[in-house]
């Protein structure tokens, strides 16, 4: 008996520190999150490895100017329809199948406008050599279901869910690198027009899976279209877009001025930098909800719980950086030799993730605070400026010139949303929302 109270003892005190770190810093949230995501990562890992090894590095480098585009087109897709789920979900969760059935409208009715304007981008200003057909098939796959995988991954996010959302992440990598062992490993095929029909068929059983998983979870959708919410939805949707912009221009501006074979070694550079970005993501989708809950007492409050969150951010994408730098050194064993210029480029790429990571609180802070044009404006400025500094970069000095460019571009970035997020004040007598 004597043995069992001091054991008892201990074990309360353990309980009562981590509900004082789960309270403080979401510790158990952040784990029970990242533990799937982290899985999610290392299946994403060995997808990308097969793939890029499967279709080599010509075909993968076409492949990689489509991919490019997927990046922008998923943030186009929706108009902020996820975002303004979370928003409202965040404050009253009785809202939740009026903006359900919102967000779903939004990507049916822009899906395909924005695949259409992928492939005016592909075949005009990239001179993609992949056939038009092709293109409208990969980019409807791949930003249709990378849409729809991360606008349940916010409702889940918005319901408090966070470990499920990770489940979903992981839920996307594990069926598509089944799809890739079965197509490249078990039938040894290794045609990239082929892929492309496979990826599609894929993406739309998943789509409506993952539909129907929302509705099953938290509530059938109330099928409108919340018109008094268009303006606000689209501010996050340019937001969303300019930021995308950013992570994908350097392959598009690549794409125009470099062949098939310097564009799938930046490919494979650039995949192992996305896979870097996951802890950030992860950390920044735990506290986003907060930012509307602080920014409700105005810009200071928000501001002040940017700051707070900030070294937590900051050490993970150093932390992120130095892992993409090591895991790079294995691109020639994983992808094969025709892949050893990766090294290089994918170590110089690993120094924008801190650049990155600080980044999202300031621009958290202004979203929050109800700053969410001035935040659109500053990332459609900044985009359309950063696309001018890696033209004039790749023209400049090739893959280094562009490397250099895409480095200077985040640092601008990141001590312009600072400069924006202190500058900020709110309207004299304005009240608390």
């Amino acid at each position: 008996m004597s043995d069992a109270l001091p054991q008892t003892a201990l074990r309360g005190r353990w309980r009562a520190q981590l509900a004082m770190l789960e309270q403080r810093f979401k510790l158990l949230t952040f784990v029970n999150t990242m533990v799937p995501t982290m899985a999610a990562l290392g299946l994403q890992f060995v997808t990308f490895a097969i793939t890029a090894r499967g279709l080599g590095v010509e075909q993968f480098g076409r492949y990689t100017g489509l991919l490019a585009i997927v990046g922008v087109g998923v943030e186009l897709v929706g108009l902020g329809g996820a975002d303004l789920l979370v928003r409202a979900v965040a404050r009253d969760r009785t809202r939740f199948r009026g903006y359900y059935g919102n967000m779903l409208m939004l990507i049916g009715l822009t899906l395909p406008l924005v695949v259409a304007l992928g492939v005016a981008v592909a075949t005009g200003a990239m001179h993609s050599t992949v056939a038009v057909t092709l293109i409208v098939a990969a980019l409807a796959a791949e930003i249709g279901v990378a849409r729809m995988s991360a606008s349940l991954e916010l409702v889940m996010v918005a319901h408090g869910h966070n470990a499920r959302a990770g489940v979903v992440r992981m839920t996307t990598v594990l069926v598509r690198l089944v799809l890739a062992l079965g197509f490249f490993v078990g039938l040894g095929y290794s045609d990239l027009d082929q892929w492309i029909w496979v990826v599609f068929a894929q993406a739309v059983v998943m789509m409506g899976c993952y539909a129907w998983l929302g509705a099953r979870q938290y509530g059938r959708p109330l099928w409108q279209v919340v018109r008094s919410e268009l303006y606000t939805g689209s501010m996050f949707c340019v937001t969303q877009t300019a930021r995308s912009a950013q992570s994908n221009l350097d392959r598009m501006v690549l794409s125009r001025y470099a062949d098939d074979t310097v564009l799938g070694l930046y490919g494979a550079a650039s995949r192992f930098l996305q896979l870097g970005m996951f802890p950030v993501q992860v950390i920044t989708r735990i506290i986003y909800p907060k930012y509307f809950v602080h920014g409700a007492d105005g810009i200071a409050a928000s501001r002040r719980y940017a700051l707070r969150m900030t070294p937590l951010l900051l050490a993970t994408g150093v932390a992120s950086g130095l892992l993409v730098a090591a895991a790079a050194l294995l691109a020639p064993h994983v992808l094969g030799r025709a892949y050893d210029g990766t090294v290089q480029i994918t170590v110089a790429l690993a120094l924008s993730l801190p650049l990155v990571a600080v980044q999202y609180p300031a621009a958290d802070a202004l979203t929050g605070a109800g700053r969410q044009g001035l935040r659109a404006l500053i990332y459609t400025l900044a985009s359309i400026g950063f696309g001018f500094v890696l033209l004039a970069g790749t023209r400049w000095g090739g893959v280094n010139g562009l490397i250099l460019a895409y480095l200077l571009g985040h640092l601008g970035l990141a001590l312009v949303l600072w400069s924006a997020a202190f500058l900020c004040r709110d309207a004299p007598g304005a009240q608390p929302t």
